[in-house]
């Protein structure tokens, strides 16, 4: 989701390279020792292959330094991909934006049990709902608003984008009480942007760049669709199960929750700072009380997971002796992971420039297993490849084969007179073919897709080939209505004329 109008990257890959030189903030990167780079490396290349993934960047960190920065493969535009090279970041940007909200609490321009409605008067959800939620529940995704509320990933933003994104939020029924409950939605985080923005009277993306950016030395960040347009190359989406590039567009309401990017080496100096207490080199974005804050499990997510203030925690590696702080996000063509080991004082930053939701878990496992080596152990076992992806497709494309043979046999009996029999036969003939292709194109519309926990529209985001399958369906579904109800009317002819014939 991102619309890379490419005017020239090699300026633009010189010019990022510039402003991280330009803001000498933290210590240089230095290599770590090398059987863990070289071990990574390894594991990274064979699941990098795995995935098909065109091009990906990593880096190694600790709590004082980015230990150690690679990259692998090329761009959408055939560039071999280099640690400045742009990549949307995904919910990724959540953490970031929670560093910015705890930044202005400790300041205090705003606090986590502030009211939403202190900063935002106008903001509901439907049936007046949303007078308790808190931006701490927003923090926490326990607010209440459901994950498919339908405000995010749009692109026809403009003027003030936070708050007319934030209004369409008045429809939209909640699913649980404030603090109840944790749902998953980055809606809850577009609404922090639009509360940082009244607490400060500044636009969202100058205050990450003052709190979060500028201190931590990360130039080039991607904040903005001009900078999408000028830096950001094409990524890649899964179609059949092979990545193609691809020019999306991008939310300019979405640097909140998931539509902020920039090269590996920034994120890196964030998950650093997050491992460094706060703190990256000689600059400081949080208190060590707030960094900790942030990495504490408040919200239950599943058994041993928990969502804190912006970042998921688990005991996934509790067997190395410490707890695993991680995040990770994808929008269309972009994948990116942060893992952080606490008490193993290690960090992983992973950026890959492909994303297909049936491929989540696979990509998703470069980051964990490069985690593990990192802290010294084998990585886990790689997942499976989904086998539910190719059955869909190919459950898909048997319907759509149906479909097209029905089409054939519906046309072909369009060119025949009909033979005459009773009009009751014809009209229950006619209801049924009616209700069963009704039926047919409503569920490779609305329902498959909403089972999903999304529309037809967003599939087409993250899974284009299965949705571009469902809409064939639906429109050969409807073709064969329409071609079925012509016959009905030859039909309904045929019995008249042969009734005044027989009179």
């Amino acid at each position: 989701m991102h619309v890379p109008l490419r005017l020239s990257r090699f300026a633009a890959a010189a010019l990022c390279a510039a402003l991280v030189a330009g803001t000498a903030a933290a210590p240089v990167e230095a290599a770590p020792p090398g059987g863990t780079a070289d071990r990574v490396e390894a594991y990274v290349a064979e699941r990098m292959a795995a995935t098909e993934t065109p091009g990906l960047a990593y880096a190694l960190v600790g709590p004082e330094e980015v230990e150690h920065v690679a990259s692998r493969g090329r761009d959408g535009d055939g560039q071999p991909v280099t640690a400045d090279t742009p990549f949307l970041w995904g919910s990724v940007s959540k953490p970031v934006t929670a560093t910015v909200v705890l930044s202005l609490a400790e300041s205090g321009a705003l606090s986590l049990d502030d009211p939403v409605r202190r900063h935002l008067p106008s903001f509901t959800l439907a049936g007046g709902a949303g007078g308790g939620i808190t931006v701490g529940h927003l923090l926490e995704h326990t607010s209440g608003i459901p994950g498919g509320a339908g405000v995010t990933d749009r692109f026809d933003q403009a003027g003030r984008p936070y708050r007319s994104a934030v209004a369409d939020l008045a429809d939209v029924r909640p699913v649980a009480a404030p603090g109840h409950r944790h749902v998953y939605a980055s809606a809850n985080y577009l609404v922090l942007g639009a509360v940082v923005e009244a607490a400060t009277g500044r636009p969202f993306t100058g205050v990450v760049a003052k709190r979060v950016l500028r201190p931590l030395g990360i130039g080039g960040a991607v904040t903005t669709p001009e900078d999408a347009r000028n830096r950001l190359p094409p990524g890649h989406r899964y179609m059949f199960g092979r990545p193609v590039a691809m020019d999306a567009p991008y939310d300019p309401a979405g640097v909140g929750y998931g539509y902020l990017g920039g090269s590996v080496t920034g994120l890196a100096r964030f998950a650093a700072a997050q491992l460094g207490e706060g703190a990256y080199g000689d600059s400081r974005v949080l208190s060590a009380e707030s960094a900790a804050r942030m990495q504490t499990g408040r919200a239950e997510v599943a058994a041993g997971t928990d969502y804190g203030l912006g970042w998921r925690v688990d005991e996934r590696n509790r067997d190395l002796g410490t707890a695993t702080v991680w995040h990770a996000g994808a929008v269309n063509g972009y994948q990116a992971m942060v893992v952080l080991l606490p008490e193993a004082r290690k960090g992983v930053v992973v950026v890959q420039n492909a994303y297909g939701a049936m491929q989540d878990a696979e990509l998703v496992a470069v980051g964990f297993g490069a985690a593990r080596i990192a802290a010294g152990a084998p990585p886990p076992s790689a997942p499976d490849p989904s086998w539910e992806y190719p059955a869909l497709l190919a459950g898909l494309c048997s319907v759509l084969v149906a479909g097209a043979v029905l089409v054939a046999v519906s046309l072909r009996r369009l060119r025949h007179r009909p033979a005459a029999v009773p009009r009751w036969r014809v009209r229950a003939a006619a209801a049924a073919w009616t209700i069963g292709c009704l039926a047919a194109a409503w569920s490779a519309a609305v329902v498959v897709p909403g089972l999903a926990g999304a529309d037809l529209r967003r599939a087409f985001l993250w899974a284009p080939d299965a949705a571009a399958l469902l809409a064939a369906v639906a429109v050969v579904a409807l073709t064969v209505c329409a071609l079925r109800s012509a016959g009905t009317v030859r039909a309904l002819r045929t019995a008249t004329e042969t009734g005044r014939e027989a009179g």
